[in-house]
């Protein structure tokens, strides 16, 4: 089996690309993408279009679902891009610890973020949350298996430049997933 990761996780505060980005490499990988949001369960999304801050227990079994998830591409061997927030360094532990996962973070500047979310206006996360997903955020440190990308450039610039970084770690990355299975 290659060492290529088989599930990549596309984090970031809401705003920062993350499904769109991530829609777009699981398309450029041939892979399965899953949408961490929607494995939030009804009272959070309650919470988040009220404009209450979730709570690590609010939390808590979303990132258990997220991680199923993970895990059942894993046994399956398929690759997989999904999204998820992943906030706190506890969580990017918690989903990191699979084997075979990448973490991407979209860094996004605060204006940036504010000026995203008040141009959407059919999704539950409005621009007064943001305060809250910035005070969560606990940085990235150097010893987690993260991707950095600077999430302010177009989608297709940030799969180029994840998959270049990617590719310097993982060379068998050039072979579709299928491919890389049969190493």
């Amino acid at each position: 089996m290659s060492n290529c990761p088989l599930v990549w996780v596309i984090m970031g505060v809401s705003g920062s690309g993350k499904t769109v980005v991530g829609r777009l490499l699981a398309e450029r990988l041939e892979s399965d993408f899953l949408e961490g949001d929607r494995r939030h369960s009804g009272s959070n999304l309650l919470k988040m279009k009220a404009q209450t801050p979730l709570q690590d227990a609010d939390r808590h079994q979303w990132l258990i679902e997220i991680e199923d998830d993970m895990g059942r591409a894993i046994a399956k061997n398929r690759e997989t891009v999904l999204t998820c927030s992943a906030l706190k360094a506890s969580y990017r532990q918690q989903l990191n610890s699979l084997a075979r996962v990448q973490l991407v973070w979209l860094n996004v500047p605060r204006p940036d973020l504010e000026c995203r979310l008040r141009r959407r206006s059919n999704h539950y996360m409005k621009p007064e949350m943001l305060d809250s997903q910035l005070a969560a955020f606990e940085p990235i440190g150097p010893e987690e298996n993260v991707i950095t990308l600077d999430g302010r450039l177009l989608p297709a610039k940030i799969v180029d430049e994840l998959l270049n970084q990617a590719t310097w770690l993982y060379p068998d990355l050039e072979k579709t997933w299928w491919q890389r299975l049969a190493i």
